[in-house]
């Protein structure tokens, strides 16, 4: 079987996935700002000590995966691209240094609106809705 439109439904996952990063992120930072400067201090360290855990874990795994077909540096750059967005979520500096990774990836992680049309339902992005007023009781009082 063929796999039609299987891009744009990896593209609708990955979009949904970054508003739920950016949601959680803030989630995140506003229960942060409720921590005393010494608790804040142990967070950031734990934070930075599991980041590294997790990268070792992934520059292993995809290692094994990926060495074979030339393609391990490539993901390894999406990787530490990757940990940089979440850390940027959270509020925080990149900690690994950006470097290009495949354009064809790239393009897939754009989650700008491409196309909206507002009256149909149609389209593949959020967008915010514009001249926007709030219902009233009257609103629901229907003359027969």
């Amino acid at each position: 079987g063929k796999m039609t439109t299987s891009g744009e439904i990896i593209r609708k996952i990955l979009l949904d996935e970054s508003i739920h990063g950016v949601f959680t992120g803030m989630d995140a930072q506003s229960l942060r700002n409720e921590l005393s400067e010494s608790e804040k201090l142990q967070a950031d360290q734990e934070m930075y000590k599991l980041l590294d855990d997790l990268y070792k874990n992934e520059v292993a795994y995809t290692h094994s995966l990926y060495d074979d077909i030339g393609l391990a540096e490539d993901v390894l750059n999406y990787v530490r691209y990757n940990g940089n967005k979440a850390l940027s979520n959270l509020g925080f500096d990149p900690y690994f240094e950006e470097r290009e990774f495949n354009p064809i990836i790239e393009n897939a992680l754009d989650t700008t609106t491409k196309n909206h049309d507002f009256f149909s339902v149609k389209g593949d992005g959020y967008t915010l809705a514009l001249n926007v007023e709030a219902l009233k009781d009257e609103d629901f009082v229907f003359d027969e």
